[in-house]
């Protein structure tokens, strides 16, 4: 018996996943055997929400009933309206999302494992609606109606983030966000939220045991790490005389990608157009070429 311990469970077996492969020939990542690349470019986050849950993706029908659904359970219970109003403007997001949550488990409890996919697309359907109401109360004292008639989740959190329409184009990027993040296979948040349901705990808990892991920076933080990074240059020639500076200080620069891959993160090829896109269509001639620089 050794009495060392594997940092990370590298090289530990903890369990089986059939919904993703991550790293396969170096660079690959599939969901349920569909490329990352095709999902990215021609399905919607709610096609791909429903691969996950299902296993295939959806007919023409069941897209359009769960979309039906999803329209129908945006909004906020009064009194979940009333905890997010008690919470700082100085919170951090994360935290917002899972006090939601788990307040929801208490408003709406799970009272049998049949509930599992209900309570699954609520919780899709409503976090938008918690985070922007949090957000908006909490920084401008509006309290903001939750329910909008945009067909898909990254329209519907757009909308209400910004209190007008989004374009075409930045639903779009959302989407595409929004798809390279629902599944990674065993990461950490994943890892917790197993072995939260492994106890028999209802899904609320599951859940918010994954929001608080993802909310480490050496997990989902990481990109807000990397975002700080960026907004710190206010040219690209003073972001690659920084970075060699901190190169040579031996400093960890964060950024989008996981170290599993042996040649690059297909992720952020993904992200990249799309934030080069949106940088031409804000017209935006800092953030992107810092980034495109640091990179």
């Amino acid at each position: 018996m050794t009495d060392s311990a594997s940092k990370g469970l590298a090289g530990v077996v903890a369990g089986q996943t059939a919904l993703s492969t991550v790293g396969k020939e170096g660079a690959g990542l599939t969901y349920c055997g569909y490329s990352i690349d095709d999902l990215a470019e021609q399905a919607t986050f709610e096609e791909v929400a429903y691969l996950l849950l299902h296993g295939e993706l959806p007919t023409e029908v069941e897209l359009s009933a769960m979309q039906t659904r999803l329209r129908g359970q945006r909004g906020l219970p009064v009194p979940l309206r009333t905890t997010l109003e008690q919470l700082p403007a100085s919170a951090h997001p994360m935290d917002v999302l899972r006090t939601g949550c788990s307040t929801l488990g208490c408003l709406e409890p799970e009272t049998s494992f049949d509930q599992q996919y209900e309570i699954t697309e609520r919780l899709l359907a409503s976090f938008p609606s918690m985070l922007t109401y949090w957000y908006h109360f909490a920084h401008n004292g509006n309290r903001i109606e939750t329910e909008t008639e945009d067909s898909g989740i990254a329209g519907h959190f757009l909308h209400l983030l910004h209190q007008q329409a989004p374009t075409e184009q930045q639903v779009k990027a959302m989407d595409a966000s929004l798809i390279l993040y629902a599944e990674h296979e065993f990461n950490a948040s994943t890892f917790v939220a197993r072995i939260t349901a492994s106890t028999l705990s209802d899904i609320y808990s599951a859940i918010t045991g994954g929001i608080g892991t993802l909310r480490g920076p050496l997990h989902g933080g990481a990109n807000e790490a990397a975002m700080e990074l960026i907004e710190r240059f206010d040219s690209a020639d003073v972001a690659e005389a920084g970075i060699m500076q901190a190169l040579a200080r031996k400093d960890k620069i964060m950024g989008f990608g996981h170290r599993v891959y042996r040649d690059n993160d297909p992720r952020s090829n993904i992200i990249q157009q799309w934030a080069k896109k949106l940088s031409e269509e804000t017209g935006d001639s800092v953030l992107y070429p810092v980034s495109e620089r640091i990179e």
